[in-house]
């Protein structure tokens, strides 16, 4: 399924800039092992808040690291503390983050996000979700102590690939606990007396949030 029309995201895919020599190269590696990273548009816009906001980021799910360079690339005096479970993937992020320049502003820790978050020093300024799907509330339950009083959450994945609008008995390249769970975290952001969220088409969907 599309999340889009096909000639709007054909138009969106022809405007998107050249990417820099490890960018590019993160792209073709997820390509080439499976690793599943934010689409190009999800990327530019956590970059966009972080050359916005400058803020102190935590990353639930760092992947390789393309997300977060997209966010490392535009901090000034903020940086990332990014959280991934896999000890291959968080040393092959490290060397990206090395190569691109970044690792100064990058702080990666490898573990379980349900445990790590609780070393976390706040506060966070931008919260961003991309790892277990079943687990994101629970992710945002435990982060949300350490957010500051303006913090702003964005989460990936939330349409995936328009199949949260499918009927509950469709057949869905989703697994129905993450479908479930992506329903329930749209309609509870949006219902929340503790967030003012809305979700966007953007990528493979976003739910993009401010604390009240």
């Amino acid at each position: 399924m599309r999340i889009l029309d096909e000639r709007v995201e054909r138009y969106l895919h022809e405007l998107q800039p050249t990417r820099s020599e490890v960018m590019a190269e993160m792209e073709a590696v997820a390509e080439r092992d499976g690793v599943p990273i934010v689409h190009w548009e999800t990327g530019r816009f956590l970059a966009v808040l972080c050359r916005t906001l400058d803020p102190v980021v935590l990353e639930v799910g760092t992947a390789i690291g393309y997300s977060t360079l997209h966010m490392a690339e535009q901090l000034q005096r903020g940086r990332v503390i990014t959280l991934e479970l896999r000890e291959d993937c968080a040393r092959q992020a490290q060397e990206f983050f090395q190569r691109a320049g970044v690792a100064d502003r990058v702080d990666l820790i490898q573990g379980d996000a349900r445990e790590t978050i609780e070393a976390v020093q706040g506060p966070i300024d931008l919260l961003f979700v991309d790892a277990a799907k079943d687990e994101y509330e629970r992710y945002i339950e435990l982060a949300e102590p350490k957010l500051s009083e303006r913090a702003v959450l964005v989460v990936d994945n939330m349409l995936m690939s328009g199949e949260v609008a499918l009927a509950d008995d469709a057949e869905t390249e989703w697994r129905g606990h993450s479908l479930a769970a992506a329903r329930a975290l749209n309609v509870g952001l949006l219902d929340s007396d503790r967030w003012l969220a809305c979700v966007l088409p953007v990528g493979d969907g976003i739910a993009f949030a401010a604390r009240r």
